[in-house]
């Protein structure tokens, strides 16, 4: 068990001056130090405790959590900052190389979101007609240039992926992942977005 510098210190404040109270010669001086001790003790010992108010750069990083523990309020297309929950109705993870059934063309998983998150245009453009998609499990893809020949971004419901193997060109894949696993036929996602998706 490690205990905190702050105990340590207040336990050395404690100890330091009881030892001088507690051997005086005359028992009422011994009231009344022990009495001014506690006095002033209970006096300091609230700003001991209380947490320091946070700098600018700490409230940032409140506001940042808060992003994290609400994703509708963070960025959408599967790239927001919150740690998520995978659920059995998965088929696919962060690394996963994908086709898309309908519109021919291969990937690699970089984000998901158990259920599309989006700008409203992107979703009524998208899904109109096929509603019943927005409550899917959606994913980021990086999309092969050799697909496409500009470099873009997917963002595609489950229902309309499929598992492939081999290799994505895409001039992103070495910002999200450290390298392709061979025989597992999937892309190994670097420690900083691993904590956002920490069962994948």
């Amino acid at each position: 068990m490690e205990i905190k510098p702050e105990w340590i210190f207040i336990g050395i404040l404690i100890l330091v001056p009881a030892q001088w109270f507690l051997s005086p010669s005359e028992t009422g001086h011994l009231k009344y130090h022990l009495n001014s001790f506690l006095t002033t003790f209970k006096t300091y010992l609230p700003s001991f405790l209380e947490a320091p108010q946070p700098t600018d750069e700490e409230l940032v990083e409140i506001e940042e959590m808060k992003m994290e523990a609400d994703p509708k309020k963070g960025q959408g297309f599967g790239m927001g900052k919150y740690i998520r929950q995978r659920s059995p109705e998965m088929e696919f993870r962060v690394g996963d190389i994908v086709s898309h059934k309908v519109q021919d063309y291969r990937g690699v998983i970089i984000g998901w979101d158990p259920e599309a998150i989006a700008t409203e245009a992107f979703i009524k453009h998208v899904y109109e007609g096929k509603e019943h998609l927005i409550n899917q499990h959606t994913y980021a893809i990086l999309i092969d240039t050799r697909d496409r020949l500009t470099p873009q971004v997917g963002y595609v419901s489950q229902e309309n992926l499929q598992i492939e193997k081999g290799t994505v060109l895409h001039p992103l894949v070495e910002k999200f992942f450290d390298g392709f696993d061979e025989k597992r036929q999937k892309y190994m996602l670097r420690p900083l977005y691993r904590k956002y998706y920490p069962d994948d």
